[in-house]
């Protein structure tokens, strides 16, 4: 890929890492509480990968601003919106059915089973391969654990796991955009327009 980095591009891996990145420490402590393991060391430990994480993404927010910027398309933020308008219902209609019919041992591997689905169309919309390995991974690891882990643990283990992928993820996308701000010259010059 020659393609010129833009600003837009940067930005958008930053905002993606941020929502893994505060996504997948609510799926720790989450993990942590059905597990009845929230400890100060815990705690300490989930803060210290936020610590980590949050500031990366916030310095690849800084480093977008030396790149030039393109115009957004509006069917790219249309089509994002609605990806995840339908994952948020598919999580609700899951977590309301699987209530009513007492089944709420498999609440969170069917959440983790969902945000694993839906990052295959994010993935196509922002041609992001990462995405993809992420997808697979939360799909693989919700039918693992379901079968795996005994029932009185399924959902910490698997609250557990989902957490540590979306770390995972948001870390791999921080340094693959690292990398490519540290090997790219911004050019002012450049002004990059969108064609209708």
């Amino acid at each position: 890929m020659n393609s010129t980095l833009t600003a837009n591009e940067i930005s958008g891996r930053a905002i993606g890492s941020l929502f893994f990145t505060g996504f997948g420490g609510i799926w720790l402590i989450l993990a942590l509480y059905a597990r009845e393991a929230i400890t100060p060391l815990s705690m300490a430990a989930v803060a210290a990968g936020l610590g980590v994480l949050f500031p990366a993404c916030f310095w690849l927010f800084r480093q977008a601003r030396r790149f030039p910027s393109r115009e957004e398309d509006p069917t790219v933020a249309r089509t994002f919106r609605r990806i995840n308008t339908a994952q948020w219902i598919a999580v609700g209609v899951v977590a309301f059915g699987f209530g009513r019919l007492h089944l709420e041992v498999y609440i969170v591997s069917a959440i983790t089973a969902i945000v694993g689905l839906h990052l295959f169309p994010l993935a196509r919309l922002f041609r992001y391969p990462v995405h993809y390995a992420t997808a697979i991974a939360l799909v693989l690891w919700a039918g693992i654990s379901l079968l795996a882990a005994p029932l009185d643990r399924l959902q910490g283990v698997t609250a557990m796991g989902t957490g540590l992928l979306l770390w995972l993820s948001a870390a791999t996308t921080l340094a693959l955009a690292a990398r490519r701000v540290r090997s790219s010259r911004p050019d002012s010059s450049i002004r990059l327009q969108q064609h209708a």
